[in-house]
């Protein structure tokens, strides 16, 4: 049998999460479900908005097998009763002591570290006050598309434009502390990325369209060039780079989020230096995902936001990615946001999935105990701490 309870964890894919006082049970619901946003937001502008769909998808959220999972291992932590409303007052009194809680948490599920992507929420919190909090260490990501619309607000030549944005991501990278980049691409014009896009002339040509206001596929244009422009940086500096892929919040294109649209920009000889993380390993891509990363030498998988939210489902994730990716290609993430607790539990979750992956792949005489174990340890913290350089 594997055991993987006592492992460290490394998240390489989170997010910060607001520093939050007593919640309500409703509110407790909002911020730790699938998928972000507020119901506020989901339903505006709908024809039934109001009080009754507001409670039809608080009731929603309550009812998917993710949100069953946190209320039952919360239960377990705080020792109380299996129900949302005595989770939440436990909750509430233990979070008078926010970072001694926040420690108490991570060191039950042995959590070590983690990748923060700091683009979100927005606006963004102040990296320093979220990192005084934590007791484990915290890697910085520089998502790129803030900057790009900033840059965008400010009426540029391209010549500057593109000054800026190289400077800010050097600076980022080589001063600011930030241990790689990423991009959010799919959520905007979509995954299918030319690698001819890097040309300097596409860059130029696409903001002068968009200045002027003509050419429907010039910020596609643009964003696809920036993103090339990024990846060069990250083999210049030697640092990943996170892509979206697969699902995301209720907006998302799925069709645009596949990660093989991503192989002819990725197996390019220009690119194939970049160490690239496949965020959400496409789920539910992902046998694709894990393809990629047998096939392009520098392409990571990271199964984090199917697991934890795709709950039951954990254990089919990990094992479509092992199909194919090296054991050595694969990390764990949680896609964690909002509040502690989803670290928490998607680390809990995805000990206990990977060790039944695993598992299933001893008993089909596929790996040996010794073998799965040393898999394991390198999915839940070591593939990460190798492509990060954490200490």
């Amino acid at each position: 049998m594997i055991d993987t309870s006592a492992l460290p964890v490394v998240d390489v894919h989170c997010h910060p999460f607001v520093k939050q006082g007593e919640l309500a049970a409703e509110e407790f619901t909002n911020l730790v479900s699938f998928p972000g946003g507020s119901v506020e937001y989901m339903a505006e502008g709908s024809v039934a908005a109001g009080d009754d769909l507001i409670y039809e998808i608080q009731r929603v959220r309550q009812d998917v097998v993710y949100f069953r999972y946190l209320v039952r291992r919360l239960a377990e932590f705080f020792d109380c009763k299996p129900d949302l409303d005595s989770v939440v007052e436990a909750r509430n009194r233990a979070i008078q002591d926010y970072a001694g809680y926040i420690k108490h948490l991570f060191e039950e599920c042995n959590l070590t570290a983690l990748v923060t992507d700091f683009g979100y929420p927005t606006p963004q919190l102040e990296r320093a006050e979220f990192i005084q909090d934590m007791p484990v260490e915290v890697m910085p990501i520089y998502r790129i598309e803030p900057l790009i619309a900033e840059l965008l607000k400010e009426d540029l030549a391209w010549a500057d434009f593109q000054q800026r944005y190289d400077g800010a991501l050097a600076q980022a990278i080589e001063h600011d502390g930030y241990g790689g980049l990423k991009s959010i691409i799919a959520y905007r014009t979509g995954l299918d990325v030319s690698p001819l896009s890097r040309t300097p002339d596409q860059g130029l040509q696409a903001l002068d369209a968009i200045q002027r206001g003509i050419g429907g596929q010039a910020m596609k244009k643009l964003r696809d060039h920036l993103l090339c422009r990024a990846l060069e940086l990250c083999i210049q500096y030697d640092v990943p780079m996170q892509i979206h892929t697969g699902i995301g919040d209720y907006e998302v294109n799925l069709t645009m989020c596949r990660p093989a649209l991503l192989m002819e920009l990725l197996r390019f000889p220009t690119f194939r230096a970049c160490k690239v993380l496949l965020v959400h390993s496409g789920y539910p891509y992902s046998s694709e995902a894990g393809y990629m990363a047998n096939v392009l030498p520098r392409v990571y998988c990271d199964v984090s936001e199917g697991i934890p939210f795709a709950g039951g489902g954990a254990r089919r994730i990990y094992s479509e990615v092992l199909e194919m990716a090296p054991v050595s290609k694969v990390m764990y993430g949680s896609d964690g946001f909002n509040l502690p607790e989803v670290n928490y539990v998607a680390a809990k979750l995805g000990k206990m999935a990977l060790a039944r992956a695993l598992g299933d792949l001893v008993d089909a005489d596929l790996l040996s105990e010794d073998e799965a174990q040393g898999a394991a340890g390198l999915i839940l913290a070591g593939n990460a701490r190798r492509a990060y350089a954490l200490d």
